[in-house]
């Protein structure tokens, strides 16, 4: 067991330590003389971005927020018919990146789009808002893709805890938005607090919408000071800065969840449903069905007919190297981390000492860095390495897997360390007083019952891989595309309906490893 643990901390070691190398540089710029160019973004791009980059934020965070607790108090509170359908169904929009829905809903708030053109044949003429506000647009977007983070969160936390409370609220005559207000909302607090968090680490790392919308944020500047100005330094000050925000919001994060004291029941009783009938169930029914026609029933409407239309236009030899690219880099990056997560999630349960908690929350914190930070910190720790090695480390398919096993890393590892806590060390124990030694125990014993958190990381983690877009578009080797970067290439090409079929590969792919998933989450519910 010694050995294993010295083994586990050398490993950890390491790992940790070129995390902190690769992030170091952002925060070493601001020490360093600035570029000639530096002072211009300070005084005119900077406002705006940042003024731009807020709004969607904080926009996103109310609107998704909202549809998320609602719809989880509403799925776990009530019975309704198609309730058991509906509940499934509102997990899959995870399975839909944003920057597809994106191209999706312009098209359909465009002037040849649905809703237009239904409303011309009325004879009514839309407003330019339906075009080119942007900003609400890209708002709506992120927060139908992104809600689902928010409802499974709450909705778990709900389900488990908040039997005892609301039978008891019933029979002093409570009704159903004072139980809401006063029970469920404070009750789930700290879940509610978790699933906005990863929504706005979610927005500020996206690059695909807001490229597409022309809203300006920080992860467009990057780039933009990147590629077009060709101002290195500009671009890790700015990626420093993004890096600083996040910290501030994980910070606020932990504030508030210290803050919000809950006290949870001994015994936990199932939640008896209330049966909703007239006028409520039909509203209640309007509602789920509203969220999901717009977030996955119309997305799939537009791709599937679009796929029909380009369908003898694609070129399949090099669609199936697409395909072949984005499953290959997919199962590389997680296997990878399960491996790696499995082995840092072991020590983190062995040694319980101050070191062992930096490892672990350094490990997570590469989830919640944007890919457009990480893609130029990645590159820029690969161009210091190679010339200080003399070797070419920047033209290979290395650079990118590396990236992306850091960027996710967090999120393999998150489910691996709450399968080891909840498993605990004495079913090993045990083994060893059978004559076992602790790898025998580890392999033998635990790992069948860490199946289930294994599968869940593994799912999770290929799931965004192969959704990934700015850093494997500005990490991968020279024509090495993927279905995103293809996608990516079609719609900046404004060929839309060429892009359905590598969009619906991409969705076809998430839904088949998210299913698991989901049957897991509802079954323990």
């Amino acid at each position: 067991m010694k050995k294993v643990a010295l083994l586990s901390f050398i490993f950890s070691t390491i790992w940790i330590v070129s995390i902190l190398f690769v992030l170091s540089e952002s925060f070493a710029r601001f020490f360093m003389k600035a570029s000639d160019t530096w002072q211009h973004v300070v005084s005119v791009t900077l406002p705006s971005i940042t003024q731009s980059t807020l709004i969607l934020v904080f926009g996103t965070m109310i609107l998704t927020g909202l549809l998320g607790v609602v719809s989880a108090y509403f799925v776990v509170t009530f019975e309704f018919k198609f309730r058991r359908l509906i509940r499934f169904l509102l997990y899959f929009p995870l399975a839909i990146p944003p920057y597809i829905f994106a191209y999706v809903l312009t098209h359909f708030m465009g002037y040849t789009g649905w809703m237009q053109t239904t409303l011309r044949s009325f004879g009514i003429f839309a407003p330019q808002w339906f075009e080119w506000n942007r900003m609400v647009i890209a708002i709506l977007v992120f927060s139908l893709t992104l809600y689902p983070y928010v409802y499974i969160s709450t909705k778990s936390f709900l389900e488990r805890f908040m039997g005892n409370y609301v039978e008891t609220a019933r029979t002093l005559g409570s009704r159903s938005t004072g139980i809401f207000f006063k029970i469920a909302l404070p009750l789930a607090m700290n879940a509610f607090i978790g699933g906005m968090v990863l929504v706005a680490l979610e927005v500020l790392g996206d690059y695909g919408t807001v490229v597409f919308l022309n809203v300006p944020t920080f992860s467009i500047a990057i780039f933009r000071s990147w590629f077009a100005l060709r101002d290195f330094d500009s671009a890790l000050r700015l990626a420093g800065l993004l890096l600083i925000i996040v910290f501030v919001i994980l910070i606020i994060e932990h504030i508030l969840r210290k803050n919000t004291k809950q006290v949870m029941p001994a015994n936990i009783r199932p939640l008896k449903r209330k049966q909703m009938k007239g006028i409520k169930h039909i509203a209640i029914l309007i509602y789920f069905f509203t969220i999901i026609f717009l977030a996955l029933g119309l997305p799939l409407m537009h791709l599937i007919s679009w796929a029909f239309i380009t369908f003898n236009r694609i070129y399949w030899l090099d669609f199936g190297s697409q395909l072949y690219n984005t499953m290959f880099l997919g199962l590389v990056v997680t296997g990878s981390i399960v491996v790696i997560g499995f082995i840092v999630g072991n020590y983190t349960r062995l040694k319980n000492t101050p070191w062992s908690v930096v490892v672990s929350k350094i490990t997570l914190l590469g989830y919640s860095i944007p890919g457009s930070v990480m893609a130029i910190l990645v590159l820029f720790a690969f161009i210091t390495l190679s010339r200080q090695f003399g070797l070419i480390l920047t033209t290979g398919l290395g650079m990118l897997i590396y990236g992306l096993i850091i960027r996710y890393l967090g999120l393999g590892y998150q489910n691996i360390e709450w399968g080891f806590k909840k498993i605990g060390l004495k079913n090993n124990e045990i083994s060893q007083t059978l004559g076992k030694t602790y790898l025998q125990g580890l392999f033998q014993i635990e790992v069948p019952l860490l199946k289930p958190s294994l599968l869940a990381a593994f799912a999770l983690v290929f799931i965004d891989v192969i959704k990934e877009l700015p850093m494997t578009l500005n990490l991968r080797p020279f024509n090495y595309h993927t279905l995103a970067t293809q996608v990516y290439q079609y719609a900046g090409d404004e060929r839309l309906f060429e892009a359905a079929i590598p969009s619906l590969a991409i969705i076809i792919i998430s839904m088949i490893f998210l299913y698991p998933v989901i049957a897991s989450v509802n079954k323990e519910d």
